[in-house]
Protein backbone atom coordinates (compact mmCIF):
# COMPACT_ATOMS: atom_id res chain seq x y z
CA UNK A 1 0.00 0.00 0.00
CA UNK A 2 1.63 3.44 -1.12
CA UNK A 3 0.48 6.65 0.30
CA UNK A 4 0.93 9.81 -1.82
CA UNK A 5 0.78 13.51 0.03
CA UNK A 6 0.61 16.78 -2.04
CA UNK A 7 3.10 18.96 -1.29
CA UNK A 8 0.43 21.68 -0.83
CA UNK A 9 -1.14 19.71 1.96
CA UNK A 10 2.00 19.72 4.11
CA UNK A 11 2.81 23.73 3.86
CA UNK A 12 1.20 26.67 6.03
CA UNK A 13 -1.06 29.15 4.43
CA UNK A 14 -1.32 32.80 5.46
CA UNK A 15 -4.43 34.45 4.70
CA UNK A 16 -3.85 37.87 2.23
CA UNK A 17 -6.82 39.91 1.35
CA UNK A 18 -9.44 36.68 1.72
CA UNK A 19 -6.82 34.37 -0.31
CA UNK A 20 -5.13 31.80 1.42
CA UNK A 21 -1.40 31.51 0.20
CA UNK A 22 1.20 29.45 0.70
CA UNK A 23 4.07 30.14 3.23
CA UNK A 24 6.63 27.91 0.92
CA UNK A 25 8.29 28.86 -2.13
CA UNK A 26 8.75 24.37 -2.51
CA UNK A 27 5.01 24.58 -3.36
CA UNK A 28 3.32 27.67 -4.12
CA UNK A 29 -0.16 28.23 -4.21
CA UNK A 30 -1.34 28.21 -8.20
CA UNK A 31 -3.83 31.14 -8.68
CA UNK A 32 -5.76 32.85 -11.15
CA UNK A 33 -4.38 36.03 -12.56
CA UNK A 34 -6.95 38.06 -10.95
CA UNK A 35 -5.72 38.00 -7.54
CA UNK A 36 -2.70 39.93 -8.68
CA UNK A 37 -5.51 42.74 -8.99
CA UNK A 38 -6.18 42.28 -5.17
CA UNK A 39 -2.52 42.25 -3.88
CA UNK A 40 -1.25 44.68 -6.64
CA UNK A 41 1.19 44.56 -9.46
CA UNK A 42 4.78 42.88 -8.70
CA UNK A 43 7.86 44.70 -8.81
CA UNK A 44 10.73 44.52 -11.33
CA UNK A 45 11.85 41.32 -8.50
CA UNK A 46 8.48 39.49 -8.50
CA UNK A 47 7.52 40.86 -4.86
CA UNK A 48 4.85 43.03 -3.70
CA UNK A 49 4.26 43.87 -0.06
CA UNK A 50 0.50 43.34 1.09
CA UNK A 51 -1.43 42.60 4.31
CA UNK A 52 1.97 42.44 6.22
CA UNK A 53 3.56 39.79 4.05
CA UNK A 54 6.06 40.08 0.87
CA UNK A 55 4.39 38.31 -1.81
CA UNK A 56 6.44 36.52 -4.27
CA UNK A 57 4.42 36.36 -7.90
CA UNK A 58 5.54 34.09 -10.64
CA UNK A 59 3.56 33.88 -13.91
CA UNK A 60 2.84 30.15 -15.43
CA UNK A 61 4.74 29.44 -18.47
CA UNK A 62 2.07 26.44 -19.64
CA UNK A 63 -0.91 28.57 -18.99
CA UNK A 64 -1.14 32.53 -19.17
CA UNK A 65 -4.21 32.29 -16.70
CA UNK A 66 -2.41 31.33 -13.84
CA UNK A 67 0.35 32.58 -11.28
CA UNK A 68 2.39 30.99 -9.05
CA UNK A 69 2.34 32.95 -5.74
CA UNK A 70 4.05 32.40 -2.39
CA UNK A 71 4.44 35.07 1.06
CA UNK A 72 6.83 35.20 3.30
CA UNK A 73 5.17 37.30 7.05
CA UNK A 74 7.23 40.57 7.31
CA UNK A 75 8.70 41.13 11.10
CA UNK A 76 7.71 43.98 12.81
CA UNK A 77 10.02 46.73 12.83
CA UNK A 78 11.31 47.46 16.72
CA UNK A 79 13.23 49.94 17.94
CA UNK A 80 14.91 47.45 20.36
CA UNK A 81 18.50 48.57 19.90
CA UNK A 82 20.19 46.57 23.15
CA UNK A 83 19.36 48.80 25.60
CA UNK A 84 22.74 50.38 26.57
CA UNK A 85 23.06 54.38 26.38
CA UNK A 86 26.21 56.62 26.27
CA UNK A 87 25.56 59.12 29.21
Amino acid sequence: MSVRVRGQDLVNYVKIRGTDVSTSMLAPSVLHVSVVQSFGLPGINGTVVCDGCTVHVSYDRNDSNKVRVWAVRNEPETEDWGGCAIL
